[in-house]
């Protein structure tokens, strides 16, 4: 009767706060807070970090690396030239590579090169040559499988199968690095930090040479097994020095393979990727483990064919070339050859991008 109108919980909106500056009651909410239709605060559906937050599952990782690899072979190339640059070439090569005889080696030395004062200038020339044309080769071919290193991992973390995995946290542009980071200064973060893990595998390398050492002497003067390659009998004949040779290796891969994408997709610096590089398998060092064990094994089962292949299609053009009597007949060994040489290419390509893939998208696919 007064005139008043009584307003109902509804009707507390924007329309009676922007009259009197509040609500119906008089009193006016804090800044930003919103209402349901009946006044009450909006309240959170659920507690707790949002799925965007946590780490993609290992599967999901392994199934968008295989998507990955499979959709896109243009990256095998990239990913050839850096397996090759880093070393793989020489693998690929064994099957073909007849190796030094000790007598082949001491016609070469010379025999009056080394006497009972010690070696003599020739052969520490030839160690001094041997070492400065070893590290130009290493610093070049460093350089060559960082440049397709950078390019690998940057265009992996752009496509649009690595984007879905980590939750909608980035686009499918990728994490892109700094705007100073480019191309050129990531090349050199990437060689560098390949270079620096290399000092452990080359200081252990250094520990286990006097027992191989002994068993190639050994061999040479007593062998075991002439039927085997004296390489496989002097690795396998020093077990310990060899299994430790082999674990430093495998780790400082691991470690300069987060480290490399870090510096390569992150931009990174040198410091702060290899310290990321370091931790990344301790954080999860059973997805850590598996991703490696994929990794190896997919590797050895496609690798170890195409290795035994040449090796054959080796001695089929050794001994066709080597009659010399038909010439059809070297000809087609020469063809088996490169045919082979090809395939094993080939397969290096798919062994390789399907490793590099599994470890960006390991990296990618967790909380960073």
């Amino acid at each position: 009767m007064s005139g008043t109108r009584t307003s109902s919980p509804g009707s507390t909106g924007a329309a009676s706060r922007g009259a009197s500056g509040g609500s119906a009651d008089g009193h006016v909410p804090p800044d930003g807070l919103l209402e349901e239709l009946d006044g009450s605060p909006i309240m959170p559906t659920s507690v707790g970090p949002s799925p965007a937050a946590l780490g993609v599952p290992w599967r999901r990782g392994i199934a968008a690396a295989a998507t990955l690899t499979v959709r896109r072979p243009r990256l095998w190339a990239l990913a050839l030239v850096a397996f090759l640059a880093r070393g793989g070439l020489v693998a690929l090569a064994l099957p073909i590579v007849v190796m030094p005889t000790f007598i082949g080696l001491a016609n070469f030395v010379g025999p009056a090169s080394v006497s009972a004062e010690g070696p003599g200038p020739r052969v520490v020339a030839l160690v001094a040559l041997g070492l400065a044309l070893g590290l130009v080769i290493v610093a070049a071919g460093t350089l060559v499988a960082a440049a397709a290193e950078v390019a690998l991992h940057r265009a992996t973390a752009a496509a649009p199968e690595s984007a879905v995995i980590d939750g909608g946290r980035r686009d499918t542009r990728g994490d892109a690095p700094p705007a100073e980071g480019g191309a050129g200064l990531a090349v050199v973060r990437v060689a560098a930090l390949r270079l620096l893990l290399l000092l452990p595998v080359v200081a252990v390398t250094g520990v286990a040479v006097p027992s191989w050492i002994a068993v190639a002497y050994r061999e040479l003067t007593l062998p075991s097994d002439v039927a085997s390659p004296l390489v496989t009998r002097v690795v396998g004949g020093a077990p310990a020095a060899s299994g430790a040779v082999l674990a430093t290796w495998l780790a400082a891969e691991v470690v300069g393979g987060f480290a490399a994408r870090r510096a390569a997709i992150l931009g990174a610096s040198v410091p702060r990727a290899l310290a990321g590089g370091l931790l990344d398998p301790l954080r999860a060092p059973l997805a850590t483990t598996l991703t490696v064990a994929a990794a190896l094994a997919t590797s050895l089962v496609l690798l170890g064919p195409a290795w035994l292949a040449v090796g054959a299609a080796w001695d089929v053009a050794r001994l066709a070339v080597g009659g010399g009597t038909d010439l059809l007949a070297a000809l087609g060994g020469a063809l088996v050859l490169a045919a082979a040489w090809l395939a094993a290419l080939l397969v290096a390509a798919l062994a390789a991008g399907w490793r590099s893939a599994l470890l960006t998208v390991e990296l990618l696919r967790r909380r960073r």
